[in-house]
């Protein structure tokens, strides 16, 4: 994809000239797999001049072009010390021009921003004219900025699950968090950086099940179906808008995505540490502190600090439903693995306790068990941005 051109110009604080009727626009936006399309518009008299589509590293700025020997017209909206990518055309009557680019599939562009503008030059009479417009562009990004509140999750290995002894305090262990292994994530991902709001999910479906009110307050009462349905639908209007990536959805998060999130690149039992106290999260009671935390009920998603990697409420607030199936039993393979995620089983997994619980069941390795079909006003849950999965 990225193609370094040694066209050098200068620019200086002059006054830009009057608007140059050319523009370029986004066909297909950029994804990873995706060949991202574009047009050029420009007025038919300018057949004859040389055409320039410019792709670069991102300019902040807009700023008037000295060229010696020419005038330039418009404002230069790129980088053109860090040009990835150019072509020219010879401009004919039609007064556009296509162009396309093909991304690659390797996730490492995930999430790479350019910017593209199109010139012409008229080298007999030494003019040129810049687009009216440039596209600030990031790949799979405009997924993330439509106000959803997302934060990029970067791939990596972590140990999933607990080391602390079985049934002793003060964590009392499970057996089905044993044994720890390794776990990769082998492609970036968003997450929410809040549990779903009762406003996000009345905006979509148009209800609200909630017994904890509050439009800033997570959506609770609702079950696993229910939190799939949203996920379906806020799959269906961002696609419908071209801004979900190739190979991509929103869906709830595997257990291993949620763990490896909520720990934000730490081994602790909490995303804080080894200790989880009243003024870090909404639980009822703090086994570190032995101290009662007073709330006995959800608030408002963002009341506490974030962790590591900017999410809101991993701890407490209301449990989150997860996408893999589990008996209840089961306890996790030894050796280690990447992407895991169960697809068939009786039961639903929930994670990060609530604000009627201890510590205990907060911990960012602690498992939760819920049909399906079960309601209640502790649970909740937020939407990844992820590789495709069908439960």
């Amino acid at each position: 994809m990225i193609l370094r051109t040694s066209l050098v110009l200068s620019l200086c604080s002059v006054a830009a000239l009057a608007q140059t009727n050319r523009s370029v626009t986004l066909g297909v936006a950029p994804g990873l797999g995706v060949t991202s399309t574009y047009t050029a518009a420009y007025p038919t008299s300018a057949a004859g001049r040389f055409g320039f589509f410019l792709l670069t590293l991102p300019e902040l700025t807009a700023q008037p072009l000295t060229v010696p020997g020419f005038t330039s017209n418009g404002l230069v909206r790129v980088d053109l010390n860090n040009q990835l990518l150019n072509s020219f055309w010879l401009l004919d009557g039609s007064g556009s021009q296509g162009f396309s680019v093909p991304i690659p599939t390797d996730y490492v562009f995930q999430g790479f921003s350019f910017d593209v503008q199109t010139v012409d030059v008229d080298f007999g009479a030494s003019d040129i004219a810049w687009a009216d417009n440039d596209l600030e562009l990031t790949i799979g990004q405009g997924v993330v900025g439509q106000g959803l509140n997302m934060v990029r999750i970067q791939p990596g290995t972590f140990q999933m699950g607990s080391l602390e002894p079985l049934d002793v305090a003060p964590f009392y262990n499970q057996p089905n968090a044993q044994p720890v292994h390794a776990v990769t994530i082998t492609l970036p991902f968003w997450m929410g950086k809040y549990e779903v709001t009762q406003a996000e999910y009345q905006a979509l479906m148009g209800s609200n099940p909630s017994v904890w009110i509050g439009a800033q307050h997570p959506v609770n009462n609702v079950d696993w179906n229910d939190s799939v349905a949203y996920c379906a639908a806020l799959t269906a209007v961002e696609s419908a808008a071209g801004r979900v990536p190739a190979g991509y959805q929103y869906r709830l998060p595997t257990e291993a995505e949620w763990e490896y999130a909520c720990r934000a690149g730490g081994a602790t039992e909490f995303s804080h540490g080894q200790t989880l106290v009243c003024s870090q999260a909404n639980f009822y009671f703090s086994t570190d502190s032995v101290m009662f935390c007073g709330i006995n009920s959800i608030v408002a998603v963002g009341s506490y600090a974030p962790n590591g990697f900017g999410l809101h409420d991993v701890h407490g607030n209301v449990q989150e439903w997860c996408l893999d199936a589990w008996d209840g039993s089961a306890n996790y393979p030894a050796s280690p693995v990447s992407d895991p995620w169960v697809s068939s089983g009786p039961l639903r997994v929930l994670r990060g306790g609530h604000d009627q619980v201890s510590s205990v069941y907060c911990r960012s390795a602690y498992r939760q068990t819920g049909q399906p079909s079960r309601e209640n006003s502790t649970m909740g849950f937020r939407v990844v941005l992820a590789p495709v999965l069908v439960p």
